[in-house]
Protein backbone atom coordinates (compact mmCIF):
# COMPACT_ATOMS: atom_id res chain seq x y z
CA UNK A 1 0.00 0.00 0.00
CA UNK A 2 1.57 2.91 -0.99
CA UNK A 3 0.32 7.03 0.72
CA UNK A 4 1.18 9.88 -0.91
CA UNK A 5 1.31 13.78 0.78
CA UNK A 6 -0.36 16.52 0.09
CA UNK A 7 0.73 18.49 -3.21
CA UNK A 8 -0.90 21.91 -2.70
CA UNK A 9 2.12 23.80 -4.13
CA UNK A 10 0.74 21.81 -7.63
CA UNK A 11 -2.81 22.31 -7.60
CA UNK A 12 -4.04 21.11 -4.07
CA UNK A 13 -4.68 17.75 -2.91
CA UNK A 14 -5.13 15.28 0.37
CA UNK A 15 -3.35 12.42 1.69
CA UNK A 16 -4.34 9.25 0.21
CA UNK A 17 -4.34 5.22 0.38
CA UNK A 18 -4.65 3.16 -2.66
CA UNK A 19 -3.55 -0.38 -2.96
CA UNK A 20 -2.15 -0.26 -6.25
CA UNK A 21 0.85 2.19 -6.25
CA UNK A 22 1.15 6.07 -6.62
CA UNK A 23 -1.96 7.85 -6.39
CA UNK A 24 -3.20 11.53 -5.62
CA UNK A 25 -6.32 12.60 -4.40
CA UNK A 26 -6.74 15.91 -6.46
CA UNK A 27 -10.14 16.80 -4.13
CA UNK A 28 -8.96 19.33 -1.86
CA UNK A 29 -9.34 18.62 2.09
CA UNK A 30 -12.97 18.68 2.87
CA UNK A 31 -12.59 20.13 6.48
CA UNK A 32 -10.28 23.59 4.94
CA UNK A 33 -9.76 24.11 8.97
CA UNK A 34 -7.68 20.53 9.42
CA UNK A 35 -5.29 21.84 6.35
CA UNK A 36 -2.46 22.02 8.08
CA UNK A 37 0.15 23.65 5.23
CA UNK A 38 -0.33 26.66 2.72
CA UNK A 39 1.54 28.74 0.25
CA UNK A 40 1.49 32.18 0.41
CA UNK A 41 3.33 35.16 -1.57
CA UNK A 42 5.14 37.95 0.31
CA UNK A 43 3.76 41.15 -1.05
CA UNK A 44 6.65 44.25 -1.64
CA UNK A 45 5.59 45.44 1.43
CA UNK A 46 6.64 42.05 3.33
CA UNK A 47 2.88 41.41 4.28
CA UNK A 48 1.23 38.28 3.73
CA UNK A 49 -2.24 36.91 4.00
CA UNK A 50 -3.11 34.76 7.28
CA UNK A 51 -4.52 31.35 6.21
CA UNK A 52 -9.05 32.83 6.63
CA UNK A 53 -9.95 30.03 9.33
CA UNK A 54 -6.51 30.70 11.40
CA UNK A 55 -7.15 34.53 11.26
CA UNK A 56 -10.29 34.18 13.25
CA UNK A 57 -8.36 32.03 16.03
CA UNK A 58 -5.41 34.21 16.39
CA UNK A 59 -7.30 37.14 16.84
CA UNK A 60 -6.86 40.62 15.15
CA UNK A 61 -3.44 41.21 16.65
CA UNK A 62 -0.40 39.38 17.02
CA UNK A 63 2.96 38.22 17.39
CA UNK A 64 5.38 37.63 15.01
CA UNK A 65 8.91 36.24 16.26
CA UNK A 66 11.60 33.78 15.63
CA UNK A 67 11.14 29.73 16.04
CA UNK A 68 13.18 27.26 17.61
CA UNK A 69 13.74 25.61 14.52
CA UNK A 70 16.02 27.47 12.31
CA UNK A 71 14.39 28.48 8.98
CA UNK A 72 10.96 29.18 10.86
CA UNK A 73 9.23 31.96 11.96
CA UNK A 74 6.27 32.17 14.79
CA UNK A 75 2.87 33.86 14.52
CA UNK A 76 1.34 33.60 17.62
CA UNK A 77 -2.36 34.94 18.90
CA UNK A 78 -1.57 37.51 21.60
CA UNK A 79 -2.92 35.01 24.62
CA UNK A 80 -0.56 32.79 23.56
CA UNK A 81 2.56 34.61 23.41
CA UNK A 82 1.88 36.16 26.79
CA UNK A 83 1.82 32.51 28.13
CA UNK A 84 4.66 31.78 26.83
CA UNK A 85 6.23 34.86 28.00
CA UNK A 86 5.33 33.26 31.79
CA UNK A 87 6.73 30.32 31.31
CA UNK A 88 10.17 31.68 29.63
CA UNK A 89 9.34 34.16 32.97
CA UNK A 90 9.46 31.35 35.53
CA UNK A 91 13.07 29.73 33.85
CA UNK A 92 16.38 29.64 35.68
CA UNK A 93 18.00 32.90 33.97
CA UNK A 94 21.26 32.09 35.43
CA UNK A 95 21.53 29.37 32.34
CA UNK A 96 22.52 30.60 29.68
CA UNK A 97 20.62 28.40 27.61
CA UNK A 98 17.36 30.14 28.82
CA UNK A 99 18.73 34.02 28.02
CA UNK A 100 19.33 32.89 24.36
CA UNK A 101 15.80 31.73 24.26
CA UNK A 102 14.32 34.71 25.70
CA UNK A 103 16.44 36.80 23.39
CA UNK A 104 15.26 34.84 20.71
CA UNK A 105 11.92 34.77 21.25
CA UNK A 106 10.94 37.32 23.49
CA UNK A 107 13.31 40.02 22.60
CA UNK A 108 12.94 39.61 18.82
CA UNK A 109 9.18 39.83 19.06
CA UNK A 110 7.04 42.39 17.02
CA UNK A 111 3.39 42.49 17.80
CA UNK A 112 1.62 43.23 14.33
CA UNK A 113 -2.39 44.04 13.32
CA UNK A 114 -4.08 42.44 10.98
CA UNK A 115 -5.51 44.70 8.42
CA UNK A 116 -8.72 44.45 6.96
CA UNK A 117 -8.01 42.10 3.63
CA UNK A 118 -6.24 39.37 6.81
CA UNK A 119 -2.64 40.65 5.88
CA UNK A 120 0.41 40.79 8.46
CA UNK A 121 3.41 43.10 8.26
CA UNK A 122 6.35 41.10 8.98
CA UNK A 123 9.71 43.14 9.32
CA UNK A 124 12.37 42.80 7.26
CA UNK A 125 15.04 41.74 10.12
CA UNK A 126 12.45 38.51 10.77
CA UNK A 127 12.77 38.00 6.81
CA UNK A 128 16.37 38.42 6.77
CA UNK A 129 16.42 35.50 9.55
CA UNK A 130 14.98 33.23 6.76
CA UNK A 131 16.13 34.46 3.82
CA UNK A 132 12.41 35.71 2.46
CA UNK A 133 12.03 38.63 0.37
CA UNK A 134 9.07 40.61 -1.31
CA UNK A 135 7.85 38.07 -4.23
CA UNK A 136 8.81 34.75 -2.41
CA UNK A 137 6.76 31.77 -1.68
CA UNK A 138 6.16 30.94 1.91
CA UNK A 139 4.58 27.96 3.84
CA UNK A 140 2.20 28.60 6.39
CA UNK A 141 1.42 26.00 8.70
CA UNK A 142 -1.03 25.57 11.02
CA UNK A 143 0.59 24.66 14.63
CA UNK A 144 -2.24 24.21 16.92
CA UNK A 145 -3.14 28.34 17.52
CA UNK A 146 0.29 29.39 16.27
CA UNK A 147 1.64 29.59 12.76
CA UNK A 148 5.06 28.41 11.98
CA UNK A 149 6.05 30.00 8.34
CA UNK A 150 9.28 29.17 6.21
CA UNK A 151 10.30 29.92 2.41
CA UNK A 152 8.86 27.05 0.09
CA UNK A 153 12.08 26.57 -1.46
CA UNK A 154 13.56 26.25 2.44
CA UNK A 155 10.59 23.56 2.81
CA UNK A 156 11.49 21.95 -0.71
CA UNK A 157 14.48 21.50 0.58
CA UNK A 158 14.23 20.18 3.97
CA UNK A 159 14.58 17.10 5.13
CA UNK A 160 11.19 14.99 5.74
CA UNK A 161 12.36 11.76 6.81
CA UNK A 162 10.54 10.99 9.88
CA UNK A 163 12.43 7.77 10.24
CA UNK A 164 15.27 9.32 12.39
CA UNK A 165 13.05 10.39 15.03
CA UNK A 166 12.71 8.25 17.61
CA UNK A 167 10.77 7.93 20.75
CA UNK A 168 7.87 10.18 19.62
CA UNK A 169 5.15 7.73 21.74
CA UNK A 170 7.71 7.64 25.04
CA UNK A 171 10.23 10.54 24.58
CA UNK A 172 8.11 13.42 22.99
CA UNK A 173 4.52 11.30 24.80
CA UNK A 174 2.99 11.50 21.78
CA UNK A 175 0.23 8.52 21.31
CA UNK A 176 -1.74 7.58 18.09
CA UNK A 177 1.06 8.40 15.33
Amino acid sequence: MVIRGDNSHSGGGKWSKTGRGPHFNTKSCKNERLRMRDIKKVDAKGRFFIPSKQKELLGAEVVVTNSLDVGYLCVYSKDHFEALKAQLSKLNSMDSNVRKIKRAIIGEACEVSVDSQGRISVNSELWDRINAKPGDEICVFNDDGKLDICTKSFYDNEDHDLSGIEGLETKYYVEGL
